[in-house]
């Protein structure tokens, strides 16, 4: 064993760490699924329905956001316009914002007595298949943006340069030199997106409206805290992870590989030929972003002003399930990022070895399984093997924390990877030449790799923080976090004091982002 593969031992035994206990997960399922009743699960009517509504609502939602994401994205990397970086702030956060709490801002706009009726007497049928389509779009379409928005920045400064030398127009350039790199990035979005979709719990649970608009994680839930039939969660959890796999393995077998740029150099814009009907589609795509995503964080902000805002601030409970969503998320993020770095030095090892490639693949497929792999199933095989051994939901806390480290990990791998690659390839050999290692190093790359690390823990802290899956399977009232206490009080139908508990859980996650980003990130801004 060389030199440098001793010292990326610690981030291997992260990985195999990762490894068993997802291993262990799956076998405790398989262990306590009794196949003798198999077959009356897989032969009801409801459970193919079931699956039938999460295959459709998760491949709408996925068409729809990036579809639409395609044009938004070229629109902000050709358009320079005031506000264009807070919008890419606002995209960061909608992404990541906890999701009771953006329902609740759908709600307030699209509901029954919300905005949109007030103002066009229009009542719109929020709770089925519109509902968790608005639901879905609001958080996927900032997510594939970003992506694609990555994507774009992937192409060379010189075919900008050729393009504007031939004379391109917008959409002869859309044509010869975006669509070659957005199409290779389509793929991997669409996986991150359908997982998402497929597996999608609080937005199906608030806004299904009954058993015609459930899914299977919405099965798993109520099979395993309402009828305690450990079997049939079983069965259905494996269904999902089979269905997610087949998915993805799908998907990926026509993608194409997307390489990216080693290049030095800070890319510079070029003005291409304009035209009113390219400023005008911009403009629309722009303004389209903004109407979907801003409406409902206004919508969120607005009890502020009312006098229940201030009583609810006074509330005991209500700061109990602060501390408690604390407790749990900063633990989680810090789980996360310290599996991403594991994951990332491993992966960037195997990259730089023409031998080695295979094991790079397999770290990297290695991370974003538990896309496949949703985090209420891996929560239920823990649970199942807390049982075995004599524990029960009084130990959920730890297979709270331990799940929402592991949710989060394809998001933070996501905001790493592609800034531990680069440096990698740039300086590889020179790093090898002089023999800097270790501690020097580490010091030479944090400069530059600090940005992604602390968005990468932002976004886990506010993905942690945000769970309502996991917590409403092991919740309880010693374990109760302020998203799963804002559901409750909107499941009794306190919606002014839920509103004002909304605000809070929004100006939480909204200080933590930036405090640790600027606390990890330093003083320059982090970047989209």
């Amino acid at each position: 064993m060389s030199f440098v593969q001793w010292r990326l031992l610690p981030a291997f035994f992260l990985i195999l760490v990762f490894t068993l206990i997802g291993a262990a997960s799956l076998a405790a399922l398989l262990f306590y699924g009794e196949a003798d009743r198999w077959m009356s699960y897989l032969s009801s009517a409801y459970l193919w329905r079931v699956v039938r509504f999460s295959l459709w609502q998760a491949l709408l939602s996925s068409v729809l956001s990036i579809g639409l994401a395609v044009p938004i994205a070229s629109a902000l990397m050709h358009r320079q316009f005031f506000g264009r970086n807070a919008l890419f702030q606002l995209f960061a956060v909608s992404m990541v914002v906890p999701s009771i709490v953006a329902i609740l801002g759908i709600v307030v706009v699209y509901g029954r007595s919300g905005w949109i009726t007030a103002w066009t007497g229009i009542e719109l049928p929020l709770y089925g298949l519109l509902g968790i389509l608005l639901a879905h779009l609001f958080f996927n379409l900032p997510l594939a943006v970003r992506l694609l928005v990555q994507a774009h920045g992937l192409i060379p400064q010189a075919q900008w340069r050729l393009a504007l030398q031939l004379g391109f127009s917008r959409w002869q350039a859309f044509k010869i030199i975006e669509w070659h790199y957005i199409r290779k990035a389509l793929p991997g979005a669409f996986v991150l997106i359908f997982m998402l979709c497929f597996s999608s719990f609080a937005v199906v649970l608030s806004l299904g409206g009954g058993p015609k608009s459930s899914t299977l994680e919405v099965a798993i839930y109520q099979a395993l805290r309402f009828d305690f039939d450990v079997s049939k969660a079983s069965v259905l959890s494996l269904l999902q992870v089979l269905i997610c796999s087949c998915v993805a393995m799908l998907i990926y077998r026509f993608s194409l590989p997307l390489k990216q740029d080693n290049s030095v150099l800070t890319l510079k814009g070029y003005v291409l030929k304009d035209s009113a009907w390219n400023k005008f589609f911009d403009i629309s795509a722009i303004v389209f972003a903004l109407l979907l995503i801003l409406p409902p964080f206004i919508a969120i902000l607005e009890p502020i002003f009312s006098p229940v805002f201030w009583q609810t601030l006074q509330d005991e409970k209500m700061w109990q399930a602060v501390g408690v969503s604390l407790k749990i998320a900063i633990p989680a993020a810090i789980l996360s990022v310290v599996l991403g770095l594991g994951f990332v030095f491993v992966a960037r090892y195997g990259h730089c070895q023409p031998r080695l490639e295979w094991l790079a693949k397999l770290v990297e497929s290695l991370g974003n399984s538990i896309l496949m792999i949703p985090g209420l199933v891996i929560a239920t095989g823990l649970f199942l093997v807390f049982r075995q051994i004599g524990l029960g939901f009084d130990q959920g806390y730890w297979i709270v924390v331990w799940v929402n480290g592991m949710t989060a990990l394809p998001f933070v791998l996501r905001a790493l990877m592609p800034v531990f690659y680069q440096q990698e390839k740039r300086y590889r050999l020179l790093y090898a030449s002089l023999g800097i290692w270790g501690k020097a190093r580490f010091l030479l790359e944090w400069p530059i790799v600090r940005g992604s690390v602390a968005q990468a823990f932002g976004y886990a802290l506010l993905l942690c923080l945000g769970d309502m899956g996991v917590i409403a399977l092991f919740g309880s009232s010693g374990l109760l976090s302020l998203p799963l206490y804002l559901f409750q009080l909107i499941g009794s139908y306190r919606l002014e004091q839920g509103s004002s508990v909304a605000v809070v859980l929004v100006v939480l996650c909204v200080v933590l982002f930036m405090f640790s980003t600027r606390i990890i990130g330093g003083v320059k801004r982090v970047k989209h």
